[in-house]
C-alpha cells in the first residue's frame, strides 16, 4: 500500500514539475501581442481616392500615408493606443510626448505608424477643400496578421 502511495506522490510531483515549466497567464505574452519594427514600408496614398483603402500588413510592419493631394488632410486612427504601435512618425503629440491618433499631411506629407498588435485597425481621412466647396470624408482599415 505504501508502494502505490509512494508511486502516486511521485507521480504527482513529476506532473507539478512538468507544469511549472509550462506558460502561465501572467508569463505569456499576449497572443495578439508581437514584436516591434520589421523593415517593411507599405504605403497608402491618398489623392482623389485611397489606395488602398484596406490593407493587410505583418505585425511590425510600417503603414506610410501619403498625401498627394494639393490640399492638407487630417488622418484619424479610431482606437489606436500608445501600446499597439511600436514606431511613429508624425502621430506623435507636442515635443513627441505620447501617441496623437491623428494627423494633419500637407501636400506630398507623409506619417507612418508601426501596429504591434494583430487585429482590424480603421481609419478616416477628412479632406478639406475649397475647390470642392465642402467636406470630404474616405474611410480605410489596416488588418494587422
Amino acid at each position: 500500500m505504501k508502494t502505490i502511495a509512494h508511486v502516486a506522490a511521485a507521480l504527482a510531483l513529476l506532473f507539478l514539475s512538468a507544469c511549472s515549466h509550462s506558460p502561465t497567464a501572467t508569463h505569456t505574452t499576449a497572443e495578439t501581442e508581437v514584436g516591434t519594427k520589421t523593415g517593411m514600408v507599405r504605403n497608402i496614398v491618398i489623392n482623389e481616392t485611397i489606395h488602398p483603402e484596406t490593407l493587410t500588413v505583418r505585425a511590425g510592419d510600417e503603414i506610410r500615408w501619403i498625401n498627394q493631394r494639393q490640399d492638407p488632410v487630417t488622418i484619424t486612427i479610431d482606437q489606436a493606443h500608445a501600446h499597439v504601435v511600436s514606431c511613429r512618425n508624425g502621430f506623435s503629440k507636442s515635443m513627441g510626448m505620447g501617441f496623437d491618433n491623428s494627423t494633419t499631411l500637407a501636400s506630398n506629407e507623409t506619417a507612418g505608424l508601426c501596429f504591434t498588435r494583430i487585429g482590424t485597425f480603421k481609419y478616416s481621412v477628412h479632406v478639406s477643400s475649397d475647390a470642392t466647396r465642402g467636406l470630404t470624408h474616405s474611410h480605410g482599415s489596416v488588418t494587422v496578421q
